[in-house]
């Protein structure tokens, strides 16, 4: 029995499931994602903000040194510096906030430690009289206390000593001889036990105190392996997609083709949404956002991705906004986000869709079909005739004039916006929403407009795979982040946007569109969704394996995104490679898959458009003089975009899949024509 046994803290009483230095990484990401309005210009790199308190560290270190005492100093010192350095706040502001954060780091110990699990069992080996733990650390003994507590083996040793204290460490000996002093032991009645080979084992033993050196084989090759990690990115990353391969190939044998290749083509892709799921976290926090909502259909996948990359709904020692998905549609919100009935106002949705029948007019507001057509007849309309220019044609404002048309509309807005705003009441979007997140795909954010435009008081951030360039006004109480191209910033990879519908299909659900609400007999609202059968063939098929591989990957993904302070920015790379890839150098496959799809284009449109179907040879070139073919022709090439997909359609023949790739080709070329022409011309005029 000694009089006195003193422990190790770190690998000995507690663990860390990463490197220590990345305890401070996710301390830097904390500050920069919570506090980030705070910061001067320049600061918001969390690892910008992490080599700036290694230094300060140093420098304070050494300080300490000249002034007699080891060269130890406190956190709160450390965060103070930092704070003057990186900010413009006042002596006080930044003491208060170096308080918060000292916190926040607590939080972030806690929950990237364990108890080491052989230490209770080896400790009963050197009873002594009194224990204490005894650290060469920066944060406060009451701090680490708090961390023994934390996990449960606080009565291994009821107090301790910090070195930051007191400014003495295990290093130069001075703590151990403090500690004699202080309690009155000789060293011959003190055990010492612990990691460190020079400051637990070979500094005590100098000074006549027996002194254990406890490294477990086990916790010692898990704890090199983890560090490992740490000093280079990229063997972390290559590490993480190991694990997926090795986990993903195991899951894949069990399956046949062609779910096996679109389970492992998901796991390849999965950090395109890893990146972007963690860049919605990053920004929900940066936002200060109440709520997020993930919008039907993509977000029911981008939810779930979510979910598993946050499995604690936490980030960087933040609790994440509560998640829900919102079953809407550009359909079941556009009429009712109508402010007012007029060609005007249609502009949002025919800068959309510059060509359209009455009868797709009619479907996208969910107009009743009997009184529209008798209405359309009035004014010499053909119903089902394609209208070029809508707003520009004598007949139509004629319709908008129409006292009986407006009635009609009227009645479907008042309708519509009334359903919507009790279905957004009871999922969490009412009125009193000050902050919130809206979570799709891209492209231009429409869905988004409608909802701010029903939700006046509440200021929404919608985040996207990446955003096309805007053709309408933005409502003043919307903003837009992409992780991708956003080509409202620059053209940064622009030609993704040139193919986006086989995006869509990856990320897709089977739960069907929403394309309204109504009443339930117990008074509630629910969402009508449409589920096609034709459409779902393919993501039983396919999709739905893809989807697999994705959810695969992000769970392991989610082990280390928030541990090792993995940053959105970090796989914004990768992941525009994977996108790249995917409608660049597309496996067989996935063209395949999409050349079966039904995809639903009611909205604008006004019914699904298989996309198996392409314009005839003979059509593309009666479509020269041939009104109804050239309509035909110019609607593939809005809705495809897609040349590499249509290249390895091998049930068309070569000469057929060229003819259509140069139809692709002159589209989008026109098409940028006619921005740059619209460029011009509002330069012209500012």
């Amino acid at each position: 029995m000694y009089r006195l046994r003193t422990l190790d803290v770190w690998d000995t009483l507690l663990r860390r499931r990463c490197h220590p230095d990345l305890i401070k990484l996710i301390a830097a990401r904390h500050l920069a994602l919570r506090h980030g309005q705070s910061l001067s210009p320049g600061w918001g790199d969390p690892w910008k903000l992490l080599r700036e308190r290694c230094l300060i560290e140093g420098e304070l270190a050494r300080a300490a040194a000249v002034r007699g005492g080891d060269d130890e100093y406190t956190l709160h010192q450390v965060l103070e510096t930092l704070l003057e350095r990186a900010t413009a706040l006042d002596q006080g502001r930044r003491r208060t906030l170096a308080n918060e954060l000292l916190d926040a780091e607590l939080a972030i110990e806690k929950a990237n430690t364990y108890a080491d699990p052989d230490c209770r069992r080896a400790l009963a080996e050197y009873p002594a009289e009194r224990s204490l733990f005894l650290s060469d650390f920066y944060m406060p003994a009451g701090l680490i206390q708090e961390l023994l507590q934390h996990h449960g083996i606080a009565d291994l040793a009821p107090e301790g000593i910090s070195s930051c204290d007191i400014g003495l460490n295990k290093r130069s000996g001075r703590l151990f001889q403090y500690v004699h002093e202080r309690h009155d032991v000789a060293p011959s009645d003190h055990v010492h036990v612990g990691d460190n080979r020079h400051s637990d084992h070979e500094v005590p033993r100098s000074l006549g105190i027996e002194a254990v050196h406890y490294e477990p084989e086990e916790a010692h090759r898990q704890r090199r392996g983890r560090e490992r990690l740490y000093p280079d990115r990229g063997t972390l990353l290559n590490h993480i997609d190991e694990e997926v391969r090795h986990d993903a190939e195991a899951a894949a044998a069990q399956a046949g083709e062609p779910a096996r290749s679109a389970l492992l083509l998901g796991a390849r892709c999965a950090p395109l949404f890893v990146g972007y799921a963690t860049f919605i976290a990053e920004r929900a926090i940066a936002e200060g956002l109440e709520r997020l909502f993930f919008l039907t259909r993509e977000g029911e996948f981008f939810l779930e991705v979510y979910r598993r990359t946050f499995p604690e709904a936490r980030l960087a020692a933040c609790a994440l906004p509560p998640t829900e998905v919102l079953e809407v549609s550009r359909l079941a919100t556009f009429c009712a986000s109508l402010q007012e009935i007029g060609t005007g106002e249609l502009m949002r949705l025919w800068n959309l869709y510059s060509t359209q029948s009455m009868a797709a007019l009619g479907k996208t507001l969910r107009l009743p079909e009997a009184p529209l057509e008798a209405l359309c007849a009035r004014h010499a309309i053909p119903y089902a005739e394609p209208v070029v220019y809508p707003w520009k044609d004598g007949r139509v404002q004629a319709l908008f004039a129409d006292h009986d048309f407006r009635q009609v509309l009227q009645a479907q807005i008042d309708a519509d916006r009334a359903l919507l705003l009790a279905y957004l009441d009871l999922h969490g979007f009412g009125d009193g929403l000050a902050r919130a997140g809206i979570v799709d795909i891209g492209w231009r954010g429409t869905i988004q407009d409608n909802l701010a435009l029903v939700r006046p008081n509440t200021r929404t951030h919608g985040f996207y795979l990446a955003l096309a360039k805007f053709l309408n006004p933005q409502p003043g109480n919307v903003r837009k982040h992409a992780y991708g191209p956003d080509l409202n910033q620059a053209q940064e990879f622009g030609h993704f946007l040139d193919a986006v519908s086989p995006i869509e299909m990856l990320c897709n659900s089977p739960n069907g569109s929403t394309e309204g609400y109504r009443r339930r007999d117990d008074g509630g609202i629910e969402a009508i969704r449409n589920v096609d059968a034709d459409e779902n063939r393919v993501h039983d098929a396919f999709v739905r394996h893809f989807q697999q591989g994705v959810l695969l990957a992000a769970g392991h993904w989610g082990r280390y995104v928030d541990s090792h302070a993995i940053l959105a920015s970090e796989l914004r790379g990768h992941a525009c490679e994977i996108w790249d890839a995917l409608i660049s150098r597309s496996p067989q496959e996935l063209t395949e898959a999409y050349a079966a799809l039904s995809h639903n284009e009611i909205f604008g449109v006004g019914h699904f458009v298989d996309k198996s179907a392409v314009p005839s040879i003979g059509t593309m070139f009666r479509g020269v003089v041939d009104r109804r073919a050239r309509f035909e022709v110019i609607q593939y090439i809005k809705q495809t975009q897609w040349e590499a997909g249509l290249w390895k359609r091998h049930d068309l023949g070569l000469v057929h899949r060229g003819l259509l790739t140069l139809a692709l080709i002159g589209g989008r070329l026109y098409k940028r024509y006619l921005r740059w022409r619209r460029q011009r011309r509002q330069r012209a005029g500012s």
